[in-house]
């Protein structure tokens, strides 16, 4: 399986390379893709591509024809705007999501999504690469919904003491 990043300028071939992927997803994505996040990857454009916190990557296995796509996945500010993906249904369970999130969070330094509590393999995903979800609330559908995000830096980078530390460590 190849892990690649998708950059389009020419507009027909982008158009066309969107639609494509458009259509995977509403194919492959068990319906658990939220329509905003399609909207947002319905308006996006090359452009886009280059700006921090939007990432669209792909997942292909080599076939009989070529290669042949196993998954998608897009990322929009740092997934807070959008963060999906769709994976075929012969490349499951063989770690592709993972792949591709993992390649999301190596990418952009870091990622947020919002997950139904009731999709384990997407919350298995996520979990995977070393999300952690950090809030419960209601998802478009109603149901309820984590919100994971990667693990922030909360080493000091400073050598002073910060609120709550001690400023003695032994006593005598």
């Amino acid at each position: 399986m190849q892990i690649s990043s998708i950059y389009d300028t020419d507009a027909k071939k982008w158009k066309s390379r969107l639609t494509g992927l458009l259509e995977f997803i509403r194919e492959h994505g068990e319906r658990r893709i939220t329509n905003q996040a399609c909207k947002v990857m319905a308006r996006l454009t090359p452009e886009q591509l280059s700006e921090p916190g939007v990432s669209l990557l792909v997942a292909t296995v080599r076939g009989q024809n070529g290669r042949q796509l196993a998954g998608v996945s897009f990322v929009s500010s740092f997934g807070e705007e959008a963060c999906l993906v769709a994976v075929h249904p012969l490349y499951r369970n063989r770690h592709t999501g993972t792949a591709l999130m993992a390649a999301q969070l190596k990418r952009l330094g870091r990622l947020e999504c919002s997950v139904a509590s009731d999709n384990t393999a997407s919350l298995k995903m996520c979990f995977n690469v070393g999300l952690a979800a950090v809030a419960l609330s209601s998802g478009p559908t109603g149901k309820p919904t984590l919100l994971i995000r990667s693990p922030q830096n909360t080493v000091s980078t400073t050598n002073s003491p910060q609120e709550g530390e001690l400023l003695c460590q032994s006593p005598s």
